[in-house]
C-alpha cells in the first residue's frame, strides 16, 4: 500500500473518529436526558447511538462537499463591492437566494432557499465576504414558503456558530392559523419562525408599504407586502425597489398576478417602477403578469430557476409564457441560476476625474458642471490641491470637503472617488482618506511607494511588496474607522509598472479595505497589453480608463491613442471586473480653453457609454 493510501485512510478515520465524539459523548453515562424505558433499552440506545453518529457523519460530509462545490465554483470575494450573487439550487430544487454586497461593506440576503441547500449557502458566503463566520447586515424574507426561508431557519436555530446575522426583515401573518386549509407550508414556516424569534429577539423588523430605508449604501422601497385579504401565500410576497451604485433593482419574491396589478396600477404611472434589473417573480411561472414586467422595464433578468422549471419539463407551468414576454420586451441579458451561481455586476457608471479643470479650478463647479453633462459619478483629484493657500492643505480641509459634498447633493452630482496626492508614505494620506470619506466617495486612489529613501527605483518584487504593504498597513485603521477602500494603482517605475506586482500586493495585505485600480494607459506605456489582466492574482476594484500612444503617458480619450478598447472590455468581461468606468483622459481638457471643454468632456462622455455597452 503506497504511502498516500495510508495517509487518506489515516486521515478518514481520524474524521470519523472525530464525529463520533459528539454522538458518544451524549450517550455516555447521566449525558442525555431521562428517557421512557423502552428508549432507555440496550438495543434501542445502540440503535440510537448509530443513528446519531450517521447523522453526524453524513452532516460532516455533506459539509466537506459544500465546501468543494464552493471551491469549484471559483466564488469571488466582493466585499466593499457593489455585486449581487444569485446561487445555484445544488439539488435542482426550486428557491430563491441572493447575497449582496456593498462598496460601504455591508452584507444583504434575500431569502436563502431550501434548507437541503444551507452547508452551499454557508460554504459561498464565506467565499463571498473572505471570512469565516461572516455576517449577515440585513436579512429580507420575501414570503413564508419553506423555498425561500428554510435557510434562514435553519441557520437561526442550529448554525449560529457559522454565521451571525442583524436586522431580520419579513411580513408574516402572526398567527400561522391564517393560512390554515390554504397552505400548510405556510403553516409550517410561520409557526417556526414564530418559535425561533426569542432567538433573534430585537432584531426583527416588520416589513410595510411605503417603508424607504438603507442598509448602508443600500437603499429599499417598499411597493408591497402581506395582504390580509389574499390567502394565497405567494400574494403576500415583498414587492420591493433596491438602489445601490447607481443601479435599481427589482425584487419581488413569488408575487402573483394580484399583488403584481395592484402594485402597477397604484406606482406605475409615476415611473417608480423602472428599474434597470428585475428578478421574475415565482421563478419565471404563474407569477405577476406581463403588465408588471411592462412596467419594470428592465436592461438585466435574474432567474433563480431550475432546468425542470425553465424547460416547464413537467408540462404545467406558465414559463415559456414568461420567457416570450422577456424576449419582446427586448431584455439585454439574462441570468438563469441553473446555469451555475452568477456574481452579476451592477451597472456601470460613467464617472470622470476633476483634474479635467485646471489646479485650483472651483472644485464644486467642477463636479456641478460634470453632472450637468450627464457623468454619473465625480472622482475627486486632491492630487491637484496641495498648491500653498489650497483649503485641502488648510486646518479647515474636512469643512472644505463637506461643503462639496452639500453643493454635489445640490446638483445631482455623486464622489464615487478620490485620488490622493503623492505615493503611500506621503504626509497627506490621511486627510485624504477623511475628505473622501466627508465627500462620500468610496475608494481612494493612492500611487504606490516606487523608490527608497536614497531616490533608487524600487525594481524586485520582493522589496517593493514589502516597502508598500508596511505603508498601506500604516493607513488601514483610519480608512477602516472611515469606511474608505485604499486602491493601490499600477504607475510607470520599476516595480509599479507590473500590473501582477500591485494585484500581489493586495493579496499581501489581505484587508477588506485594500485593493487595486487598472490604469489602462500606464499599463500600455509600460509595454503591458490589457490582456495582462488574465494574469494577475486579483481582479481589480476599480480603472484608469485613458489612451497614449504607447510611447508617453497620453491620457487621452479613448480611441485617439493605440490601445485597442474591444480587447481591455473583452478581457475585463473574462475576468469578472464589477466596478465603475472611471475616465482619466484628462489632458485635452485640461488643455484646452474653457470655453472648449464642454464639447470635449461631452465626447469623452458618449466615447465612455461606447465602453459601458462592450463591458455589459
Amino acid at each position: 500500500m503506497n504511502k498516500k493510501r495510508i495517509i487518506s485512510l489515516l486521515l478518514a478515520c481520524v474524521l470519523l473518529f472525530t464525529a463520533a465524539l459528539p454522538a458518544a459523548a451524549a450517550f455516555a453515562g447521566g449525558a442525555q436526558p431521562l428517557a421512557a424505558a423502552e428508549d432507555r433499552s440496550p438495543g434501542n440506545c445502540f440503535t440510537n447511538f448509530f443513528k446519531t453518529l450517521f447523522d453526524r457523519i453524513k452532516a460532516f460530509f455533506d459539509r466537506l462537499k459544500a465546501v468543494f462545490t464552493v471551491k469549484k465554483e471559483n466564488v469571488m470575494n466582493t466585499m466593499r463591492q457593489n455585486a449581487i450573487h444569485m446561487l445555484k439550487s445544488v439539488t435542482d430544487t426550486i428557491g430563491d437566494s441572493f447575497i449582496i454586497t456593498t462598496a460601504d461593506g455591508k452584507v444583504i440576503v434575500i431569502d436563502g432557499g431550501h434548507k437541503s441547500e444551507t452547508d452551499h449557502f454557508i460554504e459561498y458566503l464565506k467565499a463571498v465576504t473572505g471570512r469565516s463566520r461572516p455576517h449577515i447586515d440585513a436579512w429580507f424574507l420575501s414570503h413564508p414558503h419553506d423555498d425561500h426561508c428554510e435557510v434562514f431557519l435553519e441557520v437561526a436555530e442550529n448554525r449560529r456558530d457559522d454565521v451571525t446575522f442583524g436586522k431580520v426583515y419579513a411580513n408574516f401573518p402572526d398567527d400561522p392559523a391564517f393560512y390554515e386549509g390554504h397552505d400548510e407550508w405556510a403553516v409550517t414556516v410561520v409557526s417556526e419562525y414564530n418559535r425561533l424569534k426569542p432567538l433573534f429577539e430585537g432584531k426583527d423588523a416588520k416589513l410595510a408599504e411605503g417603508d424607504v430605508f438603507n442598509v448602508g449604501d443600500a437603499k429599499f422601497t417598499v411597493f408591497y407586502t402581506f395582504n390580509p385579504e389574499w390567502t394565497n401565500c405567494n400574494e403576500a410576497s415583498t414587492i420591493m425597489r433596491m438602489d445601490l451604485g447607481g443601479t435599481s433593482v427589482m425584487f419581488n419574491g413569488d408575487a402573483g398576478k394580484n399583488a403584481g396589478d395592484y402594485v402597477v396600477e397604484k406606482y406605475g404611472g409615476a415611473g417608480a417602477l423602472d428599474c434597470d434589473y428585475c428578478k421574475t417573480a415565482h421563478h419565471g411561472q404563474d407569477g405577476v403578469d406581463r403588465n408588471f414586467y411592462e412596467a419594470v422595464s428592465p436592461e438585466v433578468v435574474l432567474w433563480p430557476t431550475p432546468t425542470w422549471v425553465y424547460e416547464n419539463t413537467n408540462g404545467n407551468l406558465k414559463t415559456f409564457e414568461t420567457r416570450a414576454w422577456i424576449e419582446e420586451l427586448g431584455v439585454k441579458r439574462e441570468y438563469k441560476s441553473f446555469e451555475g451561481s452568477a456574481v452579476i455586476g451592477l451597472k456601470p457608471r460613467i464617472v470622470t476625474t476633476t483634474d479635467v479643470f485646471e489646479e485650483g479650478y472651483d472644485a464644486g463647479r467642477a463636479a456641478e458642471r460634470l453632472a450637468a453633462l450627464g457623468y454619473e459619478g465625480v472622482d475627486m483629484g486632491f492630487d491637484y490641491w496641495t498648491f500653498e493657500g489650497s483649503p485641502f492643505i488648510s486646518d479647515g480641509y474636512l469643512d472644505w470637503a463637506r461643503g462639496l459634498r452639500e453643493r454635489a447633493d445640490a446638483a445631482g452630482a455623486v464622489y464615487t472617488h478620490a485620488h490622493a496626492p503623492g505615493e503611500a508614505d506621503g504626509e497627506y494620506i490621511g486627510r485624504s482618506i477623511e475628505a473622501a470619506a466627508a465627500l462620500g466617495a468610496r475608494y481612494l486612489v493612492v500611487h504606490p511607494v516606487w523608490q527608497d529613501g536614497s531616490g533608487n527605483t524600487l525594481k524586485t518584487k520582493q522589496r517593493f511588496i514589502r516597502i508598500n504593504a508596511e505603508a498601506i498597513k500604516k493607513w488601514l485603521p483610519l480608512a477602516e474607522e472611515y469606511g474608505v477602500t485604499l486602491l493601490s494603482e499600477n504607475i510607470l517605475w520599476g516595480a509599479s509598472a507590473d500590473p501582477r506586482i500591485i494585484a500581489d500586493l493586495v493579496k499581501k495585505v489581505d484587508s477588506d479595505h485594500f485593493g487595486w485600480c487598472f490604469d489602462v494607459g500606464h499599463a500600455w506605456c509600460s509595454g503591458y497589453s490589457p490582456d495582462i489582466l488574465k494574469k494577475c492574482s486579483v481582479v481589480p476594484m476599480s480603472l484608469h480608463i485613458q489612451d497614449n500612444d504607447g510611447t508617453g503617458d497620453g491620457h487621452l480619450i479613448p480611441g485617439d491613442g493605440t490601445i485597442d478598447m474591444k480587447a481591455f472590455t473583452d478581457t475585463l468581461r473574462e475576468i469578472g471586473y464589477l466596478g465603475d468606468c472611471v475616465m482619466e483622459a484628462h489632458h485635452q481638457s485640461l488643455d484646452a480653453p474653457d470655453a472648449e471643454r464642454d464639447a470635449i468632456l461631452t465626447r469623452l462622455l458618449d466615447v465612455s457609454k461606447e465602453i459601458r455597452e462592450q463591458l455589459r
